[in-house]
């Protein structure tokens, strides 16, 4: 009980995290100047089923972490599942909410540009509350350890491939998807050292851990 009221007190940062990330992947949606990789993945599933960018960005969410906890024994944390349930929702009213309609480059480079920090400040902020990966950053950790690879090589590897299956479906690549794909990563860890969170050895909450406690109580 004294891990969950402890857990409870981190909740406001992953939920404050959730916003500003689901705000920066709009902003970037709206730019039109290239998705990052799992998201012209989305957006390419839009294209072939009756789904909205949000409802893709969670059902995905579903089936990967499922994927990932039966072939890697992934973690799953409070803040995983949350992640699955509220992301998507927020990233679809926010999507109702903002709509750029205009052809300025400057002004498309503008929103692109904020999209791309805050999508970096939201996913470090929830990373941060030590509540559990979001499932697209368990399936590289699980990837990653269970053929004894780095996850900076494997990351990139499983984004190429989504990157390329989004293409094919339509989604929206533009210079945008090359930025993010080599600067969101590097943007993630300086917002970590922002936030003293320390990547290699802070811990992420396992549910497991919950039930651990009231066993041993």
């Amino acid at each position: 009980m004294e891990l969950f009221k402890s857990d409870l007190k981190h909740s406001f940062v992953l939920f404050v995290g959730f916003l500003v990330m689901s705000l920066g992947v709009v902003l970037i949606k709206e730019s039109e100047l290239g998705l990052f990789p799992w998201g012209v993945f989305h957006d390419g599933l839009t294209n072939v089923v009756p789904l909205s960018f949000g409802e893709i960005t969670s059902y995905l969410g579903f089936v990967i972490l499922l994927f990932s906890v039966i072939a890697f024994k992934t973690n799953v944390g409070p803040g995983t599942l949350l992640n699955i349930i509220l992301v998507g929702p927020i990233i679809d009213l926010i999507d109702l909410l903002i709509n750029l309609d205009s052809d300025i480059l400057i002004l498309k480079s503008l929103f692109f540009l904020f999209g791309l920090l805050l999508m970096a400040m939201g996913k470090a902020l929830y990373i941060s509350s030590k509540l559990g990966a979001g499932p697209r950053d368990g399936l590289f950790v699980g990837v990653s350890r269970v053929f004894n690879a780095e996850v900076k090589y494997v990351k990139p590897t499983i984004e190429i491939i989504v990157l390329a299956a989004g293409f094919f479906l339509g989604g929206t690549i533009g210079v945008g998807t090359v930025i993010t794909m080599l600067f969101s990563g590097y943007f993630v860890q300086l917002f970590f050292k922002l936030f003293k969170f320390e990547s290699r050895v802070d811990r992420q909450r396992n549910i497991i851990d919950y039930f651990r406690q009231k066993k041993s109580a």
